[in-house]
């Protein structure tokens, strides 16, 4: 399950006198999973330490810290890592998140929980939808940048022997002659003429009908969703399927192969790989409009810390701006803080978060918000 804004929500809800908030890198497979539970064992002593100094009784602090101490003595749950480990403790119950991007190992023991490190993962850097389709399985996913997760809830034809109403055998209809003309004997089945359609046309009928339905299933599921789809399909599935689908340019491009020869990672690269350019196109183009306003005096754009965090906690960020990289992610100046809760605001009021690099941020601001009004 992807970290979700949910999550976030229930993070910031939880306020804790004393917080304890662990990050850290974790590995997929390899050698280096190894050192997963080790490293976690390190942070939670550093955190141990870190409670002590502030006054916590040694006793109290582990008990604190039990839930991330289990962490590492269970052996299953370091079978099933993503690329970064997110361990919150101190609140109302412990929390841990499996994340799809990498962390720098970091403690921090304050009031609340720190949350800047998970910022990256609901920037908006490529909402899309994958479909892949074969005869046996029909898959939908829901994608970004860092993640691709399966939706087994989504109502869509999951394969051919699920759709119902289609004939599952062919039955070859023979007549050995037109009714009115007279049979004078036996006539062999070599002979006979058949009417109906043949194997091949009654094998593509089906084919076709099976696509409409999930075509006219997925255009129901995305109703106003404007989420580009990548179709993972070989050559006669994708081919019925363009001719069905109502999606239009949404439909953003086609993947020609057997999405079954394909393991997870290698759909998330090849599906990303055809949509990112758009992506990176709609950045580019944020930044442009941040530089005409702050060109033309246009006052729906703000470029300080302070000045955004305002128009954040009003609802009038449409789209905000920060800039990725070690020193701004690292930052935990008070402007720093300023932008993180700005973010937050921005999510919370249905705006976007773009995550750029540092040197592709409008005139080289950490942070810029274009504003509703």
């Amino acid at each position: 399950m992807m970290f979700s804004k949910d999550d976030l929500w229930a993070l910031l809800d939880d306020t804790p006198s004393t917080g304890v908030s662990i990050f850290l890198p974790t590995h997929v497979r390899g050698a280096e999973t190894r050192q997963d539970p080790i490293r976690l064992k390190n942070l939670a002593a550093e955190a141990r330490d870190r409670l002590i100094e502030t006054g916590v009784s040694r006793q109290d602090a582990e008990a604190l810290l039990a839930p991330a101490t289990a962490l590492v003595e269970d052996y299953e749950f370091w079978q099933h890592q993503r690329h970064g480990l997110a361990v919150f403790l101190g609140g109302a119950q412990p929390r841990h998140y499996k994340l799809p991007v990498a962390l720098e190992e970091q403690v921090v023991v304050r009031p609340g929980f720190h949350i800047r490190p998970l910022l990256p993962v609901l920037a908006r850097d490529g909402a899309f939808v994958v479909l892949t389709i074969t005869a046996d399985v029909v898959r939908l996913f829901d994608a970004s940048r860092f993640s691709l997760s399966e939706d087994g809830v989504a109502d869509i034809p999951r394969s051919l022997d699920e759709v119902t109403g289609l004939d599952d055998d062919y039955e070859n209809p023979l007549q050995a002659a037109p009714v009115n003309r007279p049979n004078i004997g036996s006539v062999s089945v070599g002979k006979a003429q058949v009417y109906g359609d043949s194997p091949e046309d009654w094998r593509k009928g089906r084919s076709v009908e099976f696509m409409r339905r999930i075509a006219a299933a997925l255009e129901a599921h995305l109703a106003n969703d404007t989420r580009p789809v990548v179709l993972v399909a070989d050559a006669g599935a994708q081919g019925h399927f363009r001719q069905q689908t109502k999606l239009g340019a949404q439909l953003a491009g086609v993947i020609e192969t057997n999405p079954e020869g394909m393991d997870r990672d290698e759909l998330h690269a090849a599906a990303y790989a055809i949509v990112r350019p758009a992506f990176e196109e709609e950045k580019r183009l944020a930044v442009e409009r941040v530089e005409a306003r702050l060109g033309s005096g246009d006052g729906r754009v703000a470029i300080t810390p302070q000045d955004i965090l305002e128009a954040a906690q009003a609802g009038r960020v449409d789209t905000l701006l920060l800039a990725k990289g070690e020193d701004a992610e690292a930052d935990s100046d008070a402007s720093g803080d300023l932008l993180d809760t700005s973010a937050v605001e921005t999510l919370r009021n249905g705006g976007e978060v773009r995550m750029l690099a540092e040197d592709a941020m409008p005139k080289g601001a950490r942070a810029a918000a274009l504003l509703r009004y």
